[in-house]
């Protein structure tokens, strides 16, 4: 097989690119008008392909952010072909665009994503070390496409320092903050939340493994993993920690998100962060 090339997107041929692969993964009739994907890109925006060959097989889409005075890069939208997610192009493009916005002066990268979605858990935290203390309930309203029919459309809003190395983890006691049992159906079932974190210097919060399968499958129980999860983050935010980890158990019906304490973390608020 070829190599994979990744390389920015400049032409109207490639904007046209853009929105097939965007109709194909997302399965949406509406994509982002070429007009809107160009402007963007000529107009300190960063925007790459993933090439197999001549065929785009993955690409990302990023404009400028500005709030209160501070200049950020908004990541909008990744997609990879559907039979090529093993090969790593996602970490891939996130990585070369990190170079690309370092080299355009932007300092912190910001995007949003289901943070039940656990693949996207594991690039975004696990592997490119992104933290998040922003959680925004049904993010986008009501979403029809296949991956978000059916469920409000939380999602996590991250912070990337580009500037800055990544953190270390604290070692120190840990707290489980759901508790889980399996149903018939081979499928987690959050059952209580844990009140008391005293002296805790690590939280974990359990999320499905396969939570495409469950909400295909079992939507009331996606739904009330929604619920469950929302709790816990939006409290445990409210109060000072941040998701810096993510806990990667292979073969196991759950994965966890680890939290710390965002000031041990030595980071500056997010511009959408200093009205707080």
């Amino acid at each position: 097989m070829d190599e994979i090339v990744i390389r920015p997107l400049t032409t109207v041929s490639d904007m046209k690119a853009v929105q097939e692969l965007e109709q194909s993964v997302w399965e949406t009739e509406i994509p982002v008008p070429i007009h809107q994907t160009l402007t963007v890109a000529r107009n300190g925006g960063v925007l790459l392909g993933a090439f197999l060959g001549e065929q785009m097989v993955g690409m990302l889409y990023s404009f400028p952010g500005f709030l209160n005075n501070q200049i950020y890069l908004c990541s909008h939208t990744l997609a990879v072909r559907k039979d090529l997610r093993s090969m790593g192009i996602g970490e891939k493009l996130k990585l070369a665009q990190a170079e690309a916005a370092l080299a355009k002066g932007y300092r912190l990268m910001t995007w949003t994503y289901d943070p039940l979605l656990t693949p996207n858990g594991y690039l975004n935290v696990g592997k490119l070390g992104v933290i998040c203390s922003t959680y925004i309930e049904n993010c986008y309203g009501e979403m029809n496409d296949s991956m978000n029919k059916g469920l409000p459309t939380d999602r996590f809003k991250v912070e990337w320092w580009l500037d800055r190395e990544r953190h270390i983890l604290p070692q120190g006691k840990e707290i489980s903050l759901i508790e889980w049992q399996l149903n018939d159906g081979g499928f987690p079932v959050p059952h209580k939340l844990t009140d008391s974190i005293l002296d805790a210097q690590v939280l974990r919060v359990a999320v499905p493994a396969y939570f495409q399968d469950m909400r295909e499958k079992d939507l009331a129980l996606a739904r009330e993993w929604r619920q469950y999860t929302r709790q816990v983050f939006v409290e445990r935010f409210a109060a000072g920690w941040a998701v810096a980890g993510f806990r990667l158990h292979r073969g196991e019906p759950v994965h966890e998100y680890l939290l710390v304490p965002r000031a041990s973390l030595s980071i500056p608020r997010a511009p959408w962060q200093k009205g707080e």
